[in-house]
């Protein structure tokens, strides 16, 4: 059963080209869909969908097909230049929306 998810208008532009890279990687290295989705455990539609960019496909499935294609080191990193601006020991423990 498919599941809905309300992903907002760059979240969704950025999948897509996240899936056409991954597509594009794909047909370089010459691997058959087929391959990459044994490879990542996952089943061919489920690849078909993470190379369409499909929100609704678990990050999980991406990840394993990073992985499946060599692409897995650095994948998490994130550009933030405001967090840069504060220093790891100035983190709060928590963060709170305050009442008021």
């Amino acid at each position: 059963m498919a599941t809905s998810v309300r992903t907002g208008r760059a979240a969704r532009r950025e999948l897509k080209e996240l899936g056409a890279r991954l597509k594009a990687a794909r047909l370089r290295r010459r691997l058959p869909s087929s391959l990459v989705a044994e490879r990542a455990a996952i089943n061919r539609m489920t690849h078909r969908k993470i190379e369409a960019g499909d929100p609704s496909v678990k990050i999980g499935s991406y990840v394993a097909v990073l992985q499946a294609l060599g692409l897995i080191e650095g994948w998490g990193r994130i550009e933030d230049p405001l967090g840069d601006l504060i220093g790891l020991e100035e983190l709060p423990q928590r963060a709170r929306l305050s009442d008021g």
